[in-house]
């Protein structure tokens, strides 16, 4: 039998680190196509990290896109660690597994909030579609990284996908 060994701490930062650059990348992509590139994370670096009312929308501001990448990248990675700590249990606990599908449910909400939050003041430059688009990504993104990784979730999931079931003998 293989033995696997978890770093819940390695593996949420890795999965965090995922999910961050996949956002990234769709808005980069996003940008690139509206020919400026990186004005995403200067938009939301002069509103978010430096409280400007009225951000530069017509180019990219360096200053600003690289303190909100910092911001982009904290978030991403803490939320990685709750992420890899439910997966962990979930492997377990068969209740934590429905909590990952409430934590991904979540992670959507939470991010169309503060894309609300932020659509006067970005100048309503991204719209809430292609923000549940990238987060979703996102969230499949790190989830197959879990996966891959988690050979016996994987099997608990095949067993008792939602842990909805009571445990042997009490049905």
């Amino acid at each position: 039998m293989i033995h696997h060994h978890h770093s819940s701490l390695r593996e949420g930062v890795a999965a965090g680190l995922l999910g961050a650059a996949t956002v990234a990348l769709v808005f980069l992509i996003r940008d690139v196509a509206r020919g400026v590139p990186l004005l995403t994370p200067s938009v939301l670096g002069q509103v978010i990290a430096f409280g400007e009312s009225y951000p530069v929308t017509d180019q990219a501001r360096i200053g600003p896109a690289l303190a909100y990448t910092g911001i982009h990248l904290v978030a991403f990675t803490l939320f990685g660690l709750v992420f890899a700590g439910l997966v962990r249990l979930a492997v377990t606990q068969p209740a934590f597994r429905f909590a990952l599908m409430i934590l991904f449910v979540a992670f959507e909400v939470f991010f169309a909030g503060v894309a609300y939050m932020l659509h006067e003041s970005t100048r309503a430059l991204f719209p809430l579609g292609l923000i549940f688009l990238a987060n979703a990504t996102a969230a499949l993104v790190m989830g197959l990284y879990m996966w891959r990784h988690h050979p016996a979730l994987r099997r608990a999931m095949r067993r008792d996908p939602l842990g909805m079931n009571p445990p042997d003998g009490h049905r």
